[in-house]
């Protein structure tokens, strides 16, 4: 159930609504309206994997991560405001969204709402249809039944990736108050994210997520690894982390980031992992949950690992302790011991600080959280000399490169600094090393950042154990089986003489003057590998921003933005596109991007002169009258064209 607190900045109308809240329900709340809603999202390089239980199909969806990233906006009309806004997992209109899985939630009341949200949600709680009910999102089924769709003859033993589209909900609960200063904000009792069943307004997105089909590696029944004992967790490890997600703090103002609690263990086949969950918040009371995983195959560290992740909702600048330890039979179950990390909010919220064990030299606290993982690469063959690797990926919430070195028990020294990449709000830094496996040992490797000042911080720490195996082969292969050393006290055989003139089938081979068949080595696709004769599928978990081509992960393309009109992309790059040159012909001449006609120049001539064809020749001569003509009945001489004299009348 939740309780309402009232925030009122005038003592007298707090008197008068908190006694008209008395004498009326919720039911008087007015919902406001809208001019615009709108929810756009974004996907995330995230991956989900589904993992199978029973060894004979996929029916799980396994713990961890998916993200994606999104834009809510409301613009309301006056007198309206924003109560509560959520986002659900799946398609849900208003009013509708409370059985839905909630993915985020918060309670803003302001008139306007425009926020942006690096969305994040276990996989393992969207729910399945079983005997009892149908899933109220289809997405669980239609993931798991997809995978089904390419079992393999003995079972999901072949890995298999694809993409799928999600849906999500923007929800909002309105209300009306012509003065914001005595709007009733209202906390949710319980666990966040919480269920938003009142609302007025909805907007949908869509995401989407690679999902890989982790296969289940099935051993040959008449090998005598295949026989893996009792169920056993070898080791358990801890990882807290911080990601920006600007989630609203207790106090108002206060921006806190999200803190992910990682529980991993490792076991040495499939099954059930208990653990228990130990917290302390502020030197406050030390509290445990008891959770339990399952241990599945994981192809990128080759060997069974279960996780259980855990959001903490954080409200105020606080100082956590963790610690894990495995629930078992036996007395000296694995664990990983009290480690500590202060999550620091901005604008607001109180701040308590660790005990130092020694407050005049304090170790030095590394900047960055990751993990190093010691992996060997032999798989079921175990022959030495072989290859095998440390490699580790670490975070932080602000740019930069990480300066690290690697030390190995085995002598192993590496150092080297790698730039961080931008993934939703976290940068991220990753390397690999390769190691020289030639005998029998367990490696442990501890990664450890270097910082400016020279001081040396640990990060993690995490060790393998390495067999190396001598098999025996048929005396027929003659590839490693070891003579043993001659005693010369006794005769030797006589040499074996080859017969140069036998002949083998061509599927033979001649060894020792005997015929033997060839081995038959199967063609296997560019993502399996050849293992006891069978091409196995392999599925390679790659980083944010790569891809798995083949059995390598290789960066993905990156997609330039869009040229203008006037500009040509080249080499990856937008540039000015060069001017246009227009020859235009004799008696015209560029203006803009036309050719125009010259202007015709006039040529001035005399007065004796006329102009034809552009040139000045002379006039004709001026005919000349005869005036001794006389005109009849008058005694005045006229010239043709002049006026004849006006008649004065008395």
């Amino acid at each position: 159930m939740s309780s309402s607190r009232y925030i009122f900045r005038n003592t007298a109308t707090a008197v008068a609504l908190i006694a008209a809240a008395l004498a009326s329900t919720s039911a008087l709340a007015e919902q406001a309206n809208i001019k615009s809603m709108s929810f756009d999202t974004q996907s995330a390089n995230t991956t989900l994997h589904v993992v199978s239980s029973d060894k004979q199909r996929w029916d799980r969806l396994k713990s961890g991560t998916v993200q994606f990233w999104g834009h809510m906006k409301i613009d309301t009309r006056w007198p309206g405001y924003v109560q509560d806004v959520g986002v659900a997992l799946g398609v849900c209109g208003p009013g509708q969204c409370g059985p839905f899985p909630p993915i985020w939630s918060a309670a803003p009341v302001s008139r306007d709402y425009d926020h942006q949200e690096n969305f994040a949600f276990d996989p393992a709680n969207i729910p399945l249809s079983s005997d009892t009910g149908i899933a109220v999102v289809p997405y669980g089924d239609q993931i798991i039944a997809r995978c089904n769709q390419h079992l393999q003859a003995d079972g999901p033993t072949k890995s298999y990736s694809f993409s799928h589209t999600f849906d999500a909900s923007f929800t909002a609960l309105t209300d009306k108050a012509l003065d914001m200063g005595n709007a009733v904000a209202e906390t949710q009792q319980g666990s966040w994210p919480y269920p938003l069943f009142d609302s007025n307004y909805a907007a949908h997105g869509t995401f989407q997520v690679q999902v890989v089909c982790d296969p289940v590696i099935k051993p040959d029944a008449q090998d005598v690894a295949a026989d893996f004992g009792k169920f056993e967790v070898e080791n358990v490890k801890l990882f807290l982390t911080t990601y920006q997600s600007n989630q609203p703090g207790s106090t108002p103002g206060t921006v806190c980031p999200s803190l992910k609690v990682t529980s991993r263990a490792q076991a040495n086949q499939a099954g059930p992992v208990s653990m228990r969950i130990w917290r302390q918040k502020d030197g406050g009371p030390v509290t445990s949950e008891f959770k339990q995983a399952w241990a599945s195959y994981d192809a990128s560290k080759n060997g069974y690992y279960a996780s259980y992740e855990k959001w903490e909702n954080v409200g105020a600048t606080a100082y956590f302790q963790y610690k894990t330890e495995i629930v078992g039979n036996g007395p000296f179950e694995p664990f990983d011991g009290w480690k500590d990390i202060t999550v620091h909010c901005t604008g607001g919220g109180g701040f308590t600080d660790a005990p130092q064990a020694d407050l005049d030299n304090p170790p030095a606290k590394a900047d960055w959280q990751g993990e190093v993982t010691v992996s060997d690469s032999a798989g079921a063959r175990k022959l030495c000399p072989r290859k095998g690797q440390v490699a580790f990926e670490a975070s932080r919430d602000e740019p930069g490169a990480f300066h690290y070195r690697i030390g190995c028990s085995n002598g192993a020294f590496f150092t080297g600094t790698t730039v961080a990449f931008n993934d939703g709000g976290v940068f991220k830094a990753s390397a690999a090393h390769d190691l020289s496996i030639v005998r029998t040992r367990s490696i442990q490797c501890t990664l450890q950042e270097i910082k400016q000042n020279g001081s040396i911080a640990s990060v993690d720490t995490d060790k393998e154990d390495f067999t190396c195996i001598k098999r025996t082969s048929e005396p027929e292969a003659d590839d490693l089986v070891s003579s043993t050393r001659p005693d010369f006290g006794k005769p030797r055989p006589p040499p074996v003489v080859v017969d140069p003139g036998r002949k083998c089938l061509p599927s033979q081979t001649l060894l020792r003057s005997r015929c033997i068949d060839k081995p038959i080595v199967a063609a296997c696709k560019s993502t399996e590998k050849l293992v006891n004769g069978r091409c196995i599928g392999v599925s390679i978990h790659c980083l944010p921003g790569y891809r798995q081509v083949g059995l390598k992960c290789v960066r993905n393309p990156e997609v330039a933005d869009q040229c203008r009109r006037d500009e040509l992309r080249i080499n990856g790059k937008c540039v000015r596109k060069p001017p246009v040159i227009i020859d235009c012909k004799r008696g015209y001449h560029l203006a803009g991007k036309a050719c125009v006609k010259d202007a015709i120049i006039t040529t001035g001539c005399r007065t004796t002169e006329k102009l034809v064809r552009g040139h000045c020749v002379s006039k004709p001569p001026v005919k000349t009258f005869n005036l001794q003509r006389l005109k009849q009945g008058s005694g005045k001489l006229f010239a043709p064209g002049l006026a004849k004299p006006r008649r004065h009348v008395n």
